[in-house]
Formats: structure tokens, C-alpha cells, sequence
């Protein structure tokens, strides 16, 4: 035998090792596919379980006429949320013309508004704006298990 027959069979046995790695890497491959597909079925599951838990809970609590309840792993609550402010362009231009005295007061340099002390100057009465609106929010219910 010469150094190309010992060469040759020691390739033959690498390029047969080759070929069975590649094979067994493409079989994991696919196995991971599969895997990952049965995984993303359950999480989808899980993910709609989770939504129907959460909404019973909101409903129980509802019903409890309580704004939080605290158990020992945990609490779920409603949480009181900022009135919602609707404005329009033009609300800038109407806080200037109709106080302009107090217009450095709820307009920011930026032209947006200040929204806390105009929302309490239209509560209060001092103001009234055709083009802003404020809007009560409902509450929010949150939870957090503790464990």
C-alpha cells in the first residue's frame, strides 16, 4: 500500500464521519423545529389561560365592591388613573387670546400645554375651553403575585 491508498482510506473515513455529523446536526435541527412549533402552540394556550385568569380576577374583585384586596401571595387593586385631557390645535391659540396674562401659567415654551395647573384652572372654574376637554378615566386593575 502506498501513502495514497493509506491517504485515501483515512479520507474515505472522515468524508463517511462528515457525512453522519451533518445528518445528525439536520435530524436536532429538525427536532428543535418541531419542538419550538409544540412550544409556541403552548405558549399561545398559556397566553389565552392567562387572559381569562386575569379577567375573572378583575370580575371578583369587582364584585368584592373593594378597590384592593390584599391576600397573603400578593394584591390586585383598581388604580385610580389621571383624567384624560382632549385638546386641539387651537386650544393654544384660545388660552392665549382669552388669558393672556396667564397664559405663561398652561402653555409651555414648546407651544404643548402645562396640563396639571390648566386642568385644575378649568375644574376650579377659572377657565373655560371650547377646544379642551377633560375626561375621567376609569380606574386600572392591576395585580402582582408576591409568592
Amino acid at each position: 500500500m502506498n501513502n495514497s491508498e493509506i491517504y485515501k482510506e483515512s479520507i474515505g473515513k472522515l468524508l463517511k464521519e462528515t457525512d453522519g455529523i451533518s445528518f445528525h446536526i439536520k435530524l436536532l435541527r429538525h427536532n428543535n423545529s418541531n419542538l419550538t412549533m409544540d412550544n409556541d402552540k403552548k405558549i399561545i394556550e398559556l397566553q389565552k389561560k392567562l387572559v381569562e385568569t386575569e379577567t375573572t380576577m378583575e370580575k371578583t374583585l369587582a364584585e368584592s365592591k373593594e378597590d384592593a384586596i390584599k391576600p397573603k401571595c400578593g394584591w390586585a387593586h383598581f388604580r385610580a388613573m389621571e383624567d384624560k385631557i382632549v385638546y386641539t390645535e387651537g386650544t393654544i391659540d384660545e388660552i392665549e387670546t382669552k388669558c393672556p396674562t396667564e397664559a405663561d401659567d398652561y402653555i409651555k415654551i414648546s407651544k404643548s400645554l402645562k396640563l396639571n395647573p390648566l386642568k385644575k384652572a378649568i375644574e376650579d372654574g377659572e377657565i373655560v375651553l371650547k377646544e379642551m376637554t377633560v375626561e375621567k378615566q376609569p380606574k386600572k386593575f392591576e395585580y402582582k403575585f408576591t409568592g
